[in-house]
């Protein structure tokens, strides 16, 4: 359990000791992270790091609390925003990507995560990482649909599922060898990390979310016009 005296410590300071904490996990893994390494990263005492957590696990766990309080910081700025619904979607993943350079070992972690663990824990940190994702794609979705930017029939819960999927897939591309692999085998192309190539593919997942992959002539003959003539 994290104890009282992280909530006294300045801002600063906190973040130092969570992004260090976030590349050690990320680099090693759980099981070789080692406290004093972080420690000394984050500019502390080796003795200092138990003034504020009991031990790695609670360092660990955390550290998970900490993205998941700054992704509702994320959520929380966009829902005020002058914005309808699918600019927010879109300003989402705007937003991540601006963070993204200074929260990149946290993004690992969490992509991590999902492989490994015991099935209490995962479940534990699934509440946690994914219900403030999952409340946000929801609220804005049901306000898009009151207002007529989103359509109607839509299932709300299972389109707010794959819009976060589809965020979580293209983050994990940049934190992640493999996936950034994955995304060449599929698009004959590289993920370049500068902010005009990577906006530009987001926007073009956007594309796909928003129009679709049906065709409006779908079960119609692809030429009227021929029909027509074999008909006469």
């Amino acid at each position: 359990m994290t104890k009282e005296a992280l909530n006294r410590i300045d801002t600063r300071k906190r973040e130092r000791i969570f992004r260090n904490a976030a590349a050690e996990f990320a680099r090693h893994g759980y099981h070789k992270a080692n406290i004093n390494s972080i420690a000394q990263r984050a500019g502390i005492a080796k003795g200092s790091i138990y003034l504020y957590f009991t031990d790695k696990q609670d360092l660990y766990c955390s550290t998970f609390k900490e993205a998941a309080r700054n992704l509702s910081r994320i959520y929380g700025k966009i829902e005020e925003m002058d914005l309808d619904s699918v600019a927010k979607i879109q300003k989402v993943f705007e937003e991540s990507l601006l963070v993204f350079p200074r929260y990149r070992h946290m993004f690992k972690m969490y992509f991590d995560l999902t492989t490994s663990g015991e099935e209490k824990f995962l479940s534990e940190m699934a509440q946690l990482l994914e219900r403030p994702s999952a409340n946000f794609f929801v609220r804005v979705l049901t306000d898009g649909i009151a207002s007529g930017t989103i359509r109607k029939d839509l299932p709300i819960e299972l389109t707010a599922y794959v819009i976060d999927c589809v965020y979580s897939t293209f983050l994990s591309t940049l934190a992640s060898r493999y996936q950034k692999e994955r995304f060449r085998v599929f698009t004959n192309s590289d993920i370049v990390e500068n902010e005009g190539m990577v906006e530009n593919h987001f926007r073009e997942i956007l594309k796909v979310l928003q129009v679709g992959i049906i065709a409006e002539n779908r079960g119609r003959p692809a030429n009227r016009s021929a029909s027509s003539k074999l008909r006469k």
